[in-house]
């Protein structure tokens, strides 16, 4: 009895077969997760360029000019996202101080400078949203894409 044990022990017969078969799950996971986290930095430069693109155009026109009013909805249509997620701020700075309105002016001598930001916010959902749900939501991934332009 002990004798077929012995030989079943040492034979190595289909061990590379076994073996296999136990890394590739593991290996299928890691795949699964580089093609997630990908798509993931993909849809984030895709925000980040919206919004530089829409800085582009802040600083192209004048103030107050068609394309500096329209900068909401540039930069939504070209994220791909809905106006209501796109955050645009206009601020006023007379000697590096931020002042309330952006339409003011600032005292005799000082430096001014008008800056607009673009802010564009979405959210991914990987493949593996189900292992999130545990934290709560609905296991998506909030991803956002800024960028900001001195426009005078």
């Amino acid at each position: 009895m002990r004798r077929p044990a012995r030989l079943a022990w040492r034979d190595a017969h289909g061990v590379s077969t076994v073996e296999l078969a136990l890394i590739i799950p593991i290996l299928m996971v890691v795949m699964a997760g580089s093609i997630d986290v990908a798509r993931l930095i993909s849809t984030k430069l895709r925000l980040q360029q919206a919004a530089e693109r829409s800085a582009e155009l802040a600083s192209a026109g004048q103030v107050g000019g068609t394309a500096f009013t329209s900068l909401q909805t540039e930069a939504a249509t070209a994220a791909n996202v809905p106006a209501t997620q796109v955050t645009v701020t206009y601020w006023l700075e007379c000697d590096g101080t931020a002042q309330t309105s952006f339409d003011g002016t600032c005292s005799s001598g000082q430096q001014v400078a008008r800056f607009a930001s673009i802010s564009i916010a979405s959210s991914y959902k990987p493949s593996f949203s189900w292992l999130l749900h545990s934290t709560g939501g609905d296991g998506s991934i909030a991803v956002t894409g800024r960028a900001s332009v001195r426009v005078q």
